[in-house]
């Protein structure tokens, strides 16, 4: 029995990476959205505190003025608070270090126009929150008050809250990938653990299959020998030979990747396998009534296994045979694409439905079952052979239009 280490990393691990990914991505959304309300709700209370402090500093200018028609603009301009009074014709305020009184006049003119006026201004190192009044009395008393006050400590505490947020919400997406991968690798253990006894029976009864193959084939070649004429021991070494191919692919499936790792590496001429596996059908199409050509190019080096290119090119062909018609026609081509080796294999069969066309390189499936009752299909093949490619990094499609037939199109990586 051979490990499945390699196969099981190149299925298992991109799972854990995507379910890691998912994980700490879910976590980071709900973060964002957490850290941005907590704080938008910081901020929002951090700035109507400062509305609410000028406005009351405001407003116990009000007063003062109203009692005395004076406003005592030194012992109100405490801490981080400036009061300045515009009278008709006279200005009382608190002089900054420069010497002169600062006020905000476009404050003021929305203030005598509206009543009240509430803004903000300046920029980062100096940015305020100013509140401008109106106050009337009679006769003709009006005086115009404003209120002033620093907002930078408020923006520096936002700014090492979104600092903190940042750091925080960073070394949580930290813990949340190394957990969630520990998580990932728990959460898959049991699937790898089926998968690990999936392809140890595959192996087993593999090689467990070949034994009596080859002495059912043995067998139906003496009869055959015995009597030429027998239909039925032809068509047993036939069938024998087509499910020894299988036999073969899942044992190429199941195998240790250490040996396909070394093999994967090696230069290996399509060309020369195309030519040899076509070579190898003829007498089966001649069998079937079906034409089966080909084209080369003199030499089309790819890195990989050679018997796996080949059973890649033997499930094709096989395939074709099932399902073309006699008088049919299967062509073979192996050229150059830019840095890539292409080999396509068309027929003139009965096609494939367009609604097929994505599953058919799913294990098991089968398009029309009672059609692949009739010609031995159990629905392997494809599957095989698509991850036979897969292993050389290559890609392999098909096309089809049903009732004219299908091409079948592998591409792998030249070895240039």
């Amino acid at each position: 029995m051979h490990s499945a280490a390699g196969i099981e990393d190149r299925l298992f691990t991109p799972a854990r990476i995507r379910l890691t990914a998912w994980y700490v991505s879910v976590l980071a959304a709900v973060l964002i959205v957490l850290g941005t309300a907590l704080y938008l709700v910081v901020r929002e209370q951090l700035l109507n505190g400062v509305d609410n402090g000028v406005k009351l500093v405001a407003a116990k200018a009000t007063e003062e003025w109203f009692a005395t028609g004076n406003v005592d603009v030194t012992g109100l301009s405490t801490g981080p608070y400036t009061v300045n009074v515009m009278t008709p014709g006279h200005l009382v305020g608190v002089t900054s270090t420069d010497g002169y009184i600062h006020l905000n006049r476009a404050s003021m003119q929305a203030a005598d126009m509206n009543g009240s006026d509430l803004r903000s201004s300046g920029s980062s190192g100096d940015r305020q929150r100013v509140y401008s009044v109106k106050v009337s009395a009679p006769p003709n008393q009006v005086a115009l008050i404003q209120v002033t006050r620093s907002t930078e400590p408020e923006h520096e505490a936002l700014s090492k809250l979104l600092a903190g947020l940042l750091i925080g919400g960073a070394g949580g997406l930290v813990l949340a990938g190394v957990g969630g991968w520990w998580l990932a690798g728990k959460s898959l253990r049991p699937v790898r653990v089926a998968f690990n006894r999936q392809h140890a029976f595959v192996s087993d009864a593999s090689h467990e299959l070949r034994t009596p193959l080859a002495v059912i084939r043995a067998n139906a070649e003496f009869l055959q020998q015995e009597q030429p004429e027998n239909v039925e021991a032809r068509d047993i070494v036939s069938e024998t030979d087509r499910l020894s191919s299988l036999v073969d692919a899942l044992l190429a499936v199941a195998r240790d990747d250490d040996r396909g790792a070394k093999a994967l590496h090696m230069r290996v001429d399509l060309a020369e396998v195309v030519e040899a596996t076509v070579a190898s059908f003829q007498t089966v199409t001649a069998d079937h009534e079906l034409e089966l050509t080909h084209a080369t190019p003199s030499e089309l080096m790819v890195m990989g296994d050679r018997e796996q290119l080949r059973q890649v090119l033997v499930i094709l062909l096989d395939n074709a045979v099932r399902y073309t018609p006699a008088g049919g026609r299967i062509h073979v081509q192996a050229r150059e694409d830019g840095k890539e080796a292409v080999l396509t294999v068309h027929d003139t069969g009965i096609g494939i439905p367009e609604e097929a066309l994505p599953q058919v390189f799913e294990r098991f499936y089968r398009a029309d079952d009672a059609r692949n009752r009739q010609s031995g299909g159990v629905g392997l093949g494809l599957a095989i052979a698509r991850e036979l490619v897969t292993r050389h990094s290559g890609r392999i499609s098909v096309t089809s239009t049903e009732g004219a037939g299908s091409t079948f199109t592998v591409r792998l990586p030249r070895d240039t």
